[in-house]
């Protein structure tokens, strides 16, 4: 358990740290830009997200998957980044041959020529980038994961303060910070470990490669119907809102994406440390301690973040004040994620990814019933709702999916929680003084409906200290 937390704290620092910059680089931005600007910039944002999705074609977790059974592990890396390298190359070329119709693909003009070329540098430094970072993950070294995460939010940081403090100050402020701090935190990096990409000892393992690909085409698509499912509700605010509606969205987003933190620390150590704990054979119920346990610090974050939501929004300039409204929904989405994480890992270890076709399916089909009905009348408000309904499923599928194959545990708390979150997601899209009241209560609710989680943590720590201790009497004697 020690091992476990010190790992847990090794990869949360570089997130924590990166969401401290965040809240700066959040209101720098939006004090700066209006809504209209901002919704811009987010499409930007929303093309490299779509692009990066394609190119990995599902690779990198099949990287992932393999790490731990392969001998040769730079050979394993380097026949894992060939295929994406070669697509963002082939995208640079296009972006360097074809300046004009790429911009008008990001910008909806074609005077942008400069910003579409290092479009296509940062997609190719992207790939380098995320292979990069999941080697050093799949070998657990936390302290460096965090260091080189904080690296690249800061980048960005300064980039955003030069640009809107003394060059410009609209959609292309944040285009340029975005890009250029990429680009100087993936060259750092690219030198740094450049011994990754020596291929002195390289050859091309064509079963490895195949074994790899018939793993990844199914994430592929389930990751591209995934891409779909995050970007649908943006292209609805573009085809049937404005761009006021999709800047007031993408802010409560950034807002939401600081609890990404949490999900970004806690999936960066527990995909391989739960690989590790099933070759190991580790019984079930741990498993389960660590779900109920992420489910309760989970629920008592969403609970916070709407007891201060008033707080938050005033990082952001007045002209964002309807992002409180929103918030709720937006919130439920790094919260389920992080909670399947632990759910669906009979996926995983049965290498059945296919599956994920279907989570992908099920998830994405009440996200365009919902957007479509709801997304002309009430803009980001209509966009936020089908984004919270549509991870009830993807959780609801994913964990269904992960008990057929064998990982199985009881979750009936997990979806009373979640529940109790969507109903206060709702009542929070309302205007109302007792909210700071309800929210109270919700919290008390929520932490006595999980006293059980509570003691069972505790009785695993009672039970670690006593082995602990029990091996320190034998080391004496």
């Amino acid at each position: 358990m020690n091992n476990f937390l010190k790992k847990l704290v090794g990869f949360s620092i570089g997130p924590f740290a990166g969401a401290l910059i965040s809240l700066i680089t959040i209101p720098l931005t939006t004090y700066f830009i209006i809504p209209t600007e901002y919704g811009k910039a987010s499409m930007f944002t929303l093309f490299q997200t779509i692009l990066a999705t394609l190119i990995f074609l599902g690779v990198d977790q099949a990287y992932s998957r393999e790490y731990h059974s392969s001998k040769n592990k730079l050979n394993l890396l380097q026949n894992a980044i060939l295929v994406p390298f070669l697509l963002a190359i082939t995208i640079f070329i296009i972006c360097i041959v074809i300046p004009q119709f790429v911009s008008l693909v990001l910008f909806d003009s074609k005077a942008y020529k400069l910003p579409a070329i290092l479009f296509g540098l940062m997609t190719v430094l992207i790939v380098m980038e995320r292979f990069i970072m999941v080697s050093i993950r799949m070998q657990e070294k936390a302290l460096e994961y965090s260091v080189i995460n904080i690296l690249v939010k800061l980048t960005v940081l300064i980039s955003t303060f030069v640009f809107v403090a003394f060059i410009r100050r609209d959609f292309l402020a944040v285009v340029y910070s975005a890009i250029i701090g990429q680009l100087i935190a993936d060259t750092y990096l690219l030198i740094r470990y450049r011994r990754l990409f020596n291929l002195k000892e390289f050859f091309f393992d064509k079963p490895l490669v195949s074994k790899m690909i018939k793993f990844a085409i199914p994430i592929v698509i389930a990751t591209s119907l995934a891409s779909l499912l995050h970007s649908l509700d943006r292209i609805a605010l573009r085809a049937w809102s404005d761009f006021y509606q999709i800047g007031i969205f993408t802010a409560a987003l950034k807002i939401a994406a600081i609890l990404s933190i949490i999900q970004t620390s806690f999936t960066s150590f527990w995909v391989p440390m739960a690989y590790r704990w099933h070759d190991e054979g580790k019984n079930i119920k741990y498993f389960k301690i660590v779900s109920d346990s992420v489910l309760l610090l989970m629920s008592i974050v969403f609970v916070g973040v709407l007891i201060f939501k008033d707080l938050l929004v005033t990082f952001l300039s007045a002209d964002y004040i309807d992002t409180k409204y929103i918030i709720g929904f937006l919130c439920m989405q790094p919260i389920i994620y992080t909670v399947s994480e632990t759910t669906q890992l009979g996926i995983v270890f049965s290498r059945k990814s296919i599956l994920n076709i279907w989570v992908s399916v099920v998830s994405i089909i009440p996200n365009v019933l919902i957007i479509y009905f709801m997304v002309p009348k009430y803009g980001a408000l209509g966009a936020s709702l089908a984004t919270a309904v549509s991870y009830i499923f993807f959780f609801t599928a994913r964990t269904y999916f992960s008990n057929k194959c064998g990982m199985k545990f009881s979750v009936v708390k997990h979806y009373i929680i979640m529940f109790i979150l969507f109903i206060a997601a709702i009542f929070n899209s309302f205007d109302w003084s007792n909210v700071v009241l309800a929210n109270t209560l919700l919290l008390i609710i929520v932490v006595v409906i999980q006293v059980s989680t509570i003691k069972s943590i505790r009785s695993l720590i009672k039970e670690r200290n006593l082995s602990s201790r029990s091996t320190d009497l034998k080391e004496l004697s």
